[in-house]
Parts: C-alpha cells; sequence; structure tokens
C-alpha cells in the first residue's frame, strides 16, 4: 500500500473515532436535541376544551365553561379570568420541545414529575376535557430548569411530561411561572366596581368614633367637612387620598358564608355617592388572610335620562348632543347591571383599599398648629455687677 493511501485511511480512522466518542458521549447524557417542529400535545383541539383542571400535592383549581362563561369551581363558579385561560390553552397547544430525555418510570420523581399522589416529587397536572368530560389531553409540569443548570447548552425552561408519551420527559422553554393550582384567587376575573368620581362619602358612626360626611360641589372641588363642630376642618391631604378611590378584590366567598369568620353581622359602614348618579352601601367586616379584610356591597342609581338641550343649539348639534348623551346612559345602564351581579359575593379587599375609609374622624382633621410663645427679652445687667465682672484680656 503506497505511503498516501495509508495517511488518508489513518484519517479517516481518526475521524470515525473522534464521531464515535462524540456519539457515546451525547448518548450518555440521555439528550436528544429536537430537530422537527413538533407539539408535544399533538393534534390538540383547543376549541373542544370546556374544563380545565389543575392540581399538586397541595391544591386544586378546576375551570368549567358552563352556558359558554367560564368559572372557578371552588369560588362557586365565579367567573374564571378568559384571558389567562386563552393564555395557557394557546400555550398548550403551541408547546414544543427543545430537548427530550429518555428516562424510565422510575426516575420521574427525580424530575419533579411523578404523578400526583406519589409523593413529595410529583407534579402540577394540567388535565384538559370536553364538555361530556371525555379526556382530551393532560400533561405534568415537573422541576423548572434555571440558566446556567446545563451550562454546556445554555437552556432554561421546565420539564414537561405526557403521560400518552411513556419514558420520554421534554424540555419546554415556557416556565409556567403562573399556573398555581394554590392561589385559587389569581384564576378569578378580577373587573371590580369602578366608582368614578365620588360626590359624597359617609362613614357611619362605631364603636365610639362619631363617624364623618364629606361632600364637595363639583368633580374638581375642594372636599369640606359636613356639620364640622368648631375647631374642625378637614385635612386637605385626606381629601385627595379618597377622592380616587377604586377598590380591588383577591379572592371571594359567596354571600352564604358564615358572618362570624367574615364578621359582617355586625360590619363598619360606608357610603359613596358620584356625581354620575350611583350609590354604593359598603359593609366591610373582620380581617380576612394576607392583609385583607372581608367585604360586601349594594350599588342602586338614580341617572338623569333627560338632557337639556342650551338654547343656541342647531339640530344638528341637538341631535349629535342627544346620541351622545343616549350612548352615555346606555353605558351607566349597563355598568349598574354588571355590578349588581357582585352584590351575591364577599369579596376580600386588600387592606390599603380601605385604610382611607376607616379612618376616624380625628384622624381626618387638620391638625392645629401651637401658636409660639414669645421670645422674653434679655434682662440688663446691673451696674454694680458691670463694675465688679472681670475683664478678660
Amino acid at each position: 500500500m503506497k505511503k498516501n493511501q495509508l495517511l488518508l485511511l489513518l484519517a479517516l480512522a481518526v475521524v470515525l473515532g473522534i464521531a464515535g466518542i462524540y456519539l457515546q458521549i451525547s448518548k450518555s447524557t440521555g439528550w436528544n436535541d429536537v430537530k422537527t417542529d413538533r407539539r408535544i400535545l399533538q393534534g390538540l383541539p383547543i376549541n373542544d376544551i370546556a374544563k380545565i383542571q389543575i392540581r399538586s400535592s397541595t391544591g386544586t383549581v378546576t375551570l368549567e365553561k358552563k352556558q359558554n362563561q367560564w368559572g372557578v369551581a371552588e369560588r362557586n363558579d365565579y367567573p374564571a379570568d378568559f384571558d389567562k385561560i386563552r393564555n395557557l390553552t394557546r400555550t398548550l397547544w403551541q408547546l414544543k420541545a427543545v430537548r427530550d430525555l429518555e428516562i424510565g418510570s422510575s426516575q420521574l420523581g427525580r424530575l419533579k414529575i411523578a404523578a400526583v399522589g406519589q409523593g413529595n416529587d410529583s407534579g402540577v397536572e394540567i388535565n384538559l376535557k370536553g364538555e361530556n368530560g371525555s379526556s382530551i389531553g393532560s400533561l405534568i409540569l415537573g422541576k423548572m430548569m434555571e440558566q446556567g443548570e446545563d451550562a454546556t447548552r445554555g437552556v432554561a425552561g421546565r420539564f414537561v411530561y405526557n403521560p400518552q408519551m411513556k419514558d420520554r420527559v421534554y424540555l419546554v422553554a415556557e416556565t409556567f411561572a403562573d399556573i398555581d393550582p394554590i392561589s385559587v384567587g389569581s384564576w378569578l376575573e378580577k373587573a371590580f366596581i369602578a366608582p368614578g368620581e365620588l360626590r359624597e362619602i359617609e362613614q357611619s358612626p362605631w364603636s365610639n368614633n362619631q363617624g364623618w360626611k364629606i361632600v364637595r360641589d363639583t368633580p374638581s372641588g375642594e372636599w369640606k367637612l359636613q356639620d364640622a363642630r368648631p375647631g374642625e376642618t378637614l385635612e386637605k391631604q385626606f381629601g385627595g387620598a379618597v377622592a380616587n378611590f377604586s377598590p380591588s378584590f383577591v379572592d371571594v366567598r359567596p354571600a352564604t358564608v358564615s358572618t362570624d369568620q367574615t364578621g359582617l353581622n355586625e360590619p363598619f359602614r360606608v357610603q359613596l355617592t358620584t356625581f354620575d348618579g350611583f350609590k354604593y352601601d359598603f359593609a366591610i367586616g373582620k380581617s380576612g388572610p394576607d392583609h385583607t379584610r372581608y367585604a360586601k356591597f349594594k350599588v342602586g342609581a338614580q341617572l338623569n335620562t333627560t338632557r337639556t338641550p342650551n338654547s343656541n343649539e342647531s339640530s344638528e348639534d341637538k341631535k349629535k348632543r342627544d346620541q351622545e348623551f343616549d350612548q352615555k346612559i346606555a353605558q351607566l345602564r349597563q355598568r349598574l347591571e354588571s355590578e349588581k351581579k357582585l352584590e351575591q359575593w364577599v369579596f376580600l379587599v386588600p387592606d390599603w383599599n380601605l385604610d382611607q375609609l376607616l379612618k376616624r374622624r380625628d384622624e381626618i382633621l387638620a391638625k392645629s398648629s401651637p401658636t409660639p410663645s414669645p421670645n422674653p427679652l434679655p434682662s440688663a445687667t446691673p451696674a454694680s455687677e458691670a463694675k465688679t465682672s472681670p475683664v478678660i484680656r
């Protein structure tokens, strides 16, 4: 054999040897890069999903669609956050593997993707069902992989397991960080009342507090304390703080919840009246979990449905302004209808939302500044003392 041919064969042997070593290393790690555009839940009929159950070893949340309305079963079918549900189902439909790993069922706990009920290494199960209760698909969310855990490949994401694909686990780029079956309240539709521009706020007397009522004549006017006693003046900063009252809530309970739990058998009451004719009667109870208070309300409205045209309006101007006025009244009626539906619930409202409304009468008054006492005049030095005073040289 010629020398050149021998060298060529040796070089080829070296290349094949290196390739074999690389292949063996790749197999030993268990990872396979996914080269195809393959979805994990292939053929998921996203439009047929009517029930989503998310559960872990510590909690469960069940989202169900009834009469084309999504609700949270654990909260007596309170309306669910549709945007959050839509984002979840869309994410599941297009979820793709970055890498996949072949492992035995005995190794699932290592990646925190064992089925719920199989110890501390179980994952978070997402079960999808149709209207008739038939199973559409399921996925188990496992351990999150932070950037740097797989430094050689620069991967970050989460391990997931499709029970229909035995002995195969996937790493996906999506972390599902907001999928929490414990925080049921995070799945509730958070649209709440929007009082708008307040005209009156009245706090009913309670305990040894006399209560108070503040009013203003225009939306930009100054708040005044009604029936102020001599020496009482409203603190201006307080008026500015309550003017933009816009409550929120973190969780709900049905109206039938025990008043011993909520304290709504002897509530603290505040009435709000707006410039557009709405009136809210708030009942505030005991402190709830996570720095909240139990609260419920009733709402009514006296809408001015007649517009008085200006004397100089043309027929075109009158028609235009009448249409704008009618549209505004329609919006207010829709708002009243939506807010009336919320009367059947008890809400857990953050403390900071209610701090200003809970202030005592003496806490909303301007503090009088003490009159400074005049400085005493310096006393004259007696002449006899001046003569005997030592001279410092």
